[in-house]
């Protein structure tokens, strides 16, 4: 047995007692705890018995010496301390006093273990922006609403093919217009009537979209007229060298094609023979080095940055000042994960937060009807998501983000200024969903940021935790991924913690990242066994009942393409952080290839309460929307979800599970599996208590909720996938085959 001793304080030495002591041994690629975590008595000391170590009777033979470390942590396994080395090199060890901040280890706050927390503003006028349709609009309107400065980091921006300066002059020939719209951030008062070419007797005349709020539109406009400067950061993916073509060797047989991994692969199956393996060899290290280059030029050839200065370049070119930069944010891979904060800041005093691309496939309203020309050329699922605006000084701690990425590669002299000090702080007293404290956190990459001395930010994380560790009643969360394990382990400790406590987490059926389906399923597995019936996790769909009395109704999933969550009606996050390791802590799929983490570029917007576990406006609001769209409680005369709805009310005496999801999904699964010729406003369905990780079609979905679906008995249509809609035409693409029935 080896024991260690110590005592735990704060920066003016009075005891920790919140706190518990773990031991952690390093064996390959993971950590594995070597003793039950331990609690400190009220003056901070600890006794941790290591029993569990493998090596201990070789430590006291004296023919092995291994270390293991020792950490603080809070009651959910968020680290406190620096880790302390211990060698097996004795029976007993005292570590004397370890010094945590209070402000580390207490309260809301994320501070990064700097003892200080940053990036937190007052008198933010924040208001909740639910799927693509409210998220784009509110952007077109803080663009149209901008004085002298827009700046943007996105992942994706989808343009027309080629700047027009008439963009909405009508062809001659083809009678469409002459720059063809592939975004549309907010649709004009006209209606779309779309044309169907495969309904008989449909108008062949094309009815082309102008007058829509178009983002490239947007900003050309703002730079011609206004004189607005104009930045915009976007990620710049790429290959890095030399781990790169090991990483081109591992994914490429995992690809469609086999490629050159695939074909080395065979050979060496087929036994090509002893005398040819140097030839072989050879060949197959030129060809990875090769292939590596070809992959390279092509990431670098082809990207937004590019078709984004071949749009905007000839749109200024009659401009005496370049008032607009396009920059990509290089990420070579594998170190470095995607550059996927997406925010749009104008004048440094309004923001909004975005969970989703410049893609039309983000494009969507709060009832997720399967047909929507709204979606344009998105032939995929319906999405949800979330994103948030902000009017107030949180916009100016916004900019110092994008700041940061925007001189990270640039010369000192080419850099931007930081805001000048003592400016207005824009505070805010009314306005929007609620006036709330906010703080902006991040995950920044230790290796792709040069300020951090090799030491990743992981304020997502951190908050996230935060949080976990104060939830009494409920914790909510939605999130298009969920198989990050330090995640999970603290729900876990969360749950065993507090009996009252209920957990409801909201997925896609199919996690669109290899081997993520399965690694959400045993994270999933790993919930319901600590929580029981406390666990909820469901899937979301969507249900079209229109048709003839021979046509059996659509059923289709809504993908969470949503990061957000709220605890008791008083902490709430929004951003573009997936609960995945890339977003927070640790890429485990890219481990293998990289020394070191790899980590994304993230942010989020934390809402804070005055005091832990006060109830704010915000958090309640967002609680009650996403209920009111997942559950299907609209008004009865519009349709739409209705947050008002008293089942909705506020209260630590409701069981949400017990009470609204659950009773919600039995319905709609009953709604469902009888074809109902009636709507059913948004509804959820349980995630498959097994093997929902292979689950990945509707119809294996559905099936393994007691669905009827043999081709023969079938009573409802599950759907893959929508049509294509053409803006430049009015017309729906020919019908094409989109039922998931297993013939």
């Amino acid at each position: 047995m080896i024991t260690v001793t110590g005592r735990v304080v704060d920066e003016e030495r009075r005891p920790m007692t919140s706190v518990k002591i773990v031991a952690l041994g390093d064996w390959l690629l993971t950590s594995d705890k070597l003793a039950k975590p331990v609690a400190v008595d009220d003056v901070g000391r600890f006794t941790l018995n290591i029993e569990s170590l493998e090596a201990v009777e070789a430590i006291e033979a004296g023919t092995i010496v291994p270390s293991f470390r020792v950490r603080v942590v809070d009651k959910v396994g968020r680290q406190l301390s620096l880790d302390k080395v211990v060698h097996g090199t004795a029976a007993n060890h005292d570590l004397n006093d370890i010094t945590i901040n209070r402000a580390d280890a207490e309260g809301l706050l994320v501070t990064n273990r700097t003892g200080t927390a940053k990036f937190v503003s007052d008198g933010n006028a924040v208001k909740l922006l639910v799927d693509g349709l409210e998220a784009f609009g509110r952007t077109a309107d803080e663009i149209k609403l901008a004085e002298h400065s827009i700046n943007m980091t996105q992942l994706f921006f989808a343009l027309p093919d080629k700047f027009h300066n008439d963009n909405e002059a009508i062809d001659p020939a083809t009678k469409e217009p002459q720059e063809k719209a592939k975004l549309v951030f907010k649709f004009g008062s006209t209606p779309i009537v779309p044309i169907d070419p495969v309904v008989p007797n449909a108008p062949k005349d094309p009815v082309p979209r102008i007058g829509d709020d178009r983002p490239e539109r947007l900003l050309v406009d703002k730079i011609r007229k206004d004189k607005t400067l104009v930045r915009i950061l976007m990620n710049e993916p790429g290959l890095g060298f030399p781990e790169g073509i090991f990483w081109l060797g591992v994914l490429t047989p995992l690809a469609a094609g086999l490629g050159v991994g695939g074909v080395a692969g065979i050979g060496a199956l087929l036994g090509i023979g002893i005398p040819f393996f140097p030839l072989v060899l050879i060949t197959t290290v030129v060809a990875f080095f090769v292939e590596f280059i070809k992959v390279k030029l092509k990431l670098e050839d082809v990207t937004d940055v590019d078709n984004l200065k071949r749009y905007f370049d000839p749109a200024i070119a009659d401009q005496d000042v370049k008032r607009i930069a396009v920059r990509g944010f290089k990420q070579p891979a594998p170190d470095n994960g995607v550059q996927h904060c997406k925010m749009v800041i104008v004048d440094n005093k309004r923001a909004v937060v975005l969970g989703s691309p410049f893609s039309q496939r983000y494009f969507d309203s709060l009832v997720h009807p399967i047909e929507n020309p709204q979606r344009g050329y998105n032939t995929g699922d319906m999405v949800h998501d979330l994103s948030m605006a902000v009017v107030g000084p949180a916009a100016r701690d916004l900019f110092e983000t994008f700041r940061l990425y925007w001189n990270e590669d640039l010369p000192e002299s080419e850099q931007l200024p930081k805001l000048p000090d003592g400016l207005e702080p824009n505070a805010q007293t009314s306005g929007e969903d609620a006036i709330a404290k906010v703080q902006v956190v991040r995950t920044l990459s230790g290796k792709r940021f040069s300020g951090l001395g090799g030491e990743s930010e992981k304020g997502i994380l951190e908050g996230y935790l935060r949080a976990f560790a104060t939830a009494k009643h409920y914790i909510y969360l939605e999130n298009q991924y969920f198989t990050d394990g330090v995640i999970t382990d603290a729900l876990v400790e969360t749950l065993n913690a507090n009996s009252n406590l209920e957990l409801i987490l909201v997925v896609p059926i199919k996690p669109d990242v290899i081997f993520y389906p399965r690694r959400q399923e045993k994270r999933i597995e790993q919930l319901r066994k600590a929580g029981g019936d406390r666990v909820g996790v469901f899937t979301r769909w969507t249900y079209d009942a229109k048709g003839t009395k021979s046509a059996r109704p659509w059923v289709a999933p809504v993908y969470i393409h949503a990061k957000g969550a709220v605890v008791d009606d008083s902490w709430a996050t929004v951003g573009s952080a997936n609960l995945d390791g890339l977003s927070l802590d640790y890429n485990l799929l890219l481990s293998p290839l990289v020394f070191g983490e790899t980590t994304a570029c993230e942010l989020n917007l934390n809402i804070n309460p005055p005091t832990t576990g006060a109830v704010t406006k915000f958090a309640q609001l967002m609680r009650r929307r996403l209920f009111a769209e997942h559950l299907g409680i609209v008004d009865q005369v519009t349709g739409i979800p209705n947050p008002e709805d008293p089942r909705l009310a506020p209260g630590p005496e409701h069981k949400w599970l017990r009470d609204l999801w659950r009773p919600a999904a039995e319905s709609a699964l009953k709604h469902v599996k009888n074809a109902t010729r009636a709507d059913l406003h948004g509804f959820v369905l349980e995630y498959p208590k097994e093997k929902g990780g292979c689950l990945d079609t509707p119809r294996k979905h559905l099936a393994a909720l007691g669905v009827e679906l043999k081709p023969s008995k079938a009573v409802i249509r599950p759907i893959t996938g929508t049509r294509k809609f053409h803006f430049s035409t009015g017309k729906w693409d020919v019908k094409r085959e989109r039922e998931d029935i297993k013939q």
